[in-house]
């Protein structure tokens, strides 16, 4: 089951249906592979010295969902690296290598040292006025503060120092602060801070001529806009932030606006508008010649390009270009199940089966059978496991927009306390 935030540039791999009940995963073992690349690539930065590259490796390793080997390998890296930067590696050096033993930490869920190293970072880079190292060890304690399950204690740590560094007038550690926080509240769902704080880091990036700066600032505008349902304004901002990247000559920023376009088109039903339609159409005939000629690699690599532009073809086109292939050709679907592809061959519906139902129905249903809630109450956006009802259980992922600050500040807001008495209701649903 794939749950990704609603401003996530690109749906989900593979979800769709189709007349052969065909179901896609991949079985390519790429997150290993991933996280086996980036501890390599740490160890060469060991070898180096290279404090700010051994972070970004972490980084990877840890987003490619190391194993707890893998992570302990790390670990006894990074802490050599920590030894050496305090023998005399410099306090740059020093900061990097502290903000990845924070995410390794972090992984580890030993969140209290997480946030331990976090701190000491933070204030080796307020000390050294680097701006983008500051930026980098808030987020890690940020992360840290919300593993021990308070969030908002990492945002107002951030603020702290954004304020400090205002009163310096330090504008670019000012600008990569804001950046920060951009993201924090775009990871807590909260879009309309994620806008502020991104709206006064592309003033700040405007203000200095710094077009790749300004375009990644309008793309997070664009990104927390579709969280808000305003797909209009959204596209139009990543047109902005488009502009900006060509200005700059960034090719990655291009084609980041580009997709975030693209999706954003196909959501508003308007797919043949896309930069990228042709693109996604090129690799679902790639993907399909891949499969006609048993070439695994290059099957691997359409489907990989394919996952990112997924909303720029339809369920039908994948089946028009695939089901006469499978028909005519048997070797073709185990080629695909070799692949990672389900084609729901196993009697008695196997796996976990989990049905959505819809909010705003969810909350007219209560209203229908005499409980209103008021809307700091209605934060249940409801589902159910199990398949009789002897054995389901109630899931609900229960959000809610941005309120007064008050409650902002509450550790728990009472309308999600409440959301898992009212999820209990799904159980009576047909």
């Amino acid at each position: 089951t794939w749950l990704e935030p609603s401003w996530s540039q690109h749906s989900p791999p593979w979800a769709f249906c189709a007349p052969m009940a065909l179901s896609v995963g991949t079985g390519s073992g790429g997150g290993a592979v991933a996280a086996e690349e980036a501890l390599e690539k740490l160890e060469r930065c060991q070898g180096t010295s290279d404090a700010e590259g051994a972070a970004g490796a972490v980084h990877e390793l840890v987003g490619a969902g190391a194993s707890s080997t893998q992570l302990e390998v790390a670990n006894d890296t990074v802490s050599a690296m920590v030894q050496q930067a305090r023998a005399g590696g410099g306090k740059v050096a020093l900061g990097h290598v502290l903000v990845a033993s924070a995410e390794i930490m972090c992984a580890q869920d030993s969140d209290q040292l997480a946030l331990d190293a976090a701190d000491e970072a933070v204030a080796v880079f307020r000390d050294a006025r680097h701006g983008k190292g500051l930026a980098s060890a808030l987020d890690a304690g940020f992360r840290a503060h919300a593993a021990l399950g308070e969030p908002k204690a990492g945002l107002r740590a951030a603020n702290r120092e954004l304020e400090s560094i205002r009163t310096a007038g330090d504008r670019k550690m000012e600008v990569c602060v804001l950046e920060m926080l951009a993201h924090a509240h775009a990871m807590l769902e909260e879009p309309h801070s994620a806008i502020n704080a991104a709206k006064q880091a592309e003033e700040i990036h405007r203000s200095t001529g710094d077009k790749e700066g300004e375009g990644t600032a309008l793309l997070k505008i664009a990104e927390m806009r579709w969280a808000l349902g305003e797909l209009a304004e959204a596209t139009e901002v990543a047109r902005q932030a488009y502009a900006a990247f060509v200005a700059a000559n960034s090719t990655w920023g291009q084609e980041q606006a580009k997709a975030t376009i693209s999706s954003l088109l196909a959501t508003r039903g308007q797919m043949e508008k896309a930069p990228n339609r042709q693109e996604a159409v090129k690799a679902l005939r790639e993907l399909a010649r891949a499969v006609e000629k048993r070439d695994m690699n290059e099957a691997k690599s359409a489907e990989e390009r394919l996952n990112k532009m997924r909303d720029l073809v339809s369920d039908q086109e994948v089946v028009e270009h695939l089901q006469p292939l499978l028909q005519k050709d048997a070797g073709a679907m185990e080629f695909l199940k070799q692949l990672g592809w389900n084609f729901g061959e196993t009697e008695g519906l196997p796996g976990t089966l989990i049905k959505q139902f819809p909010h705003e129905a969810f909350y007219l249903h209560t209203i229908m059978t005499g409980m209103g809630f008021g809307p700091q109450f209605r934060s249940v956006h409801p589902w159910r496991k199990g398949r009789v009802q002897t054995d389901y259980h109630a899931i609900t992922v229960s959000q809610l927009p941005e309120t007064e600050a008050w409650q902002m500040e509450l550790g728990f807001r009472p309308g999600i306390i409440d959301s898992t008495f009212q999820s209990l209701s799904v159980i009576h649903f047909p």
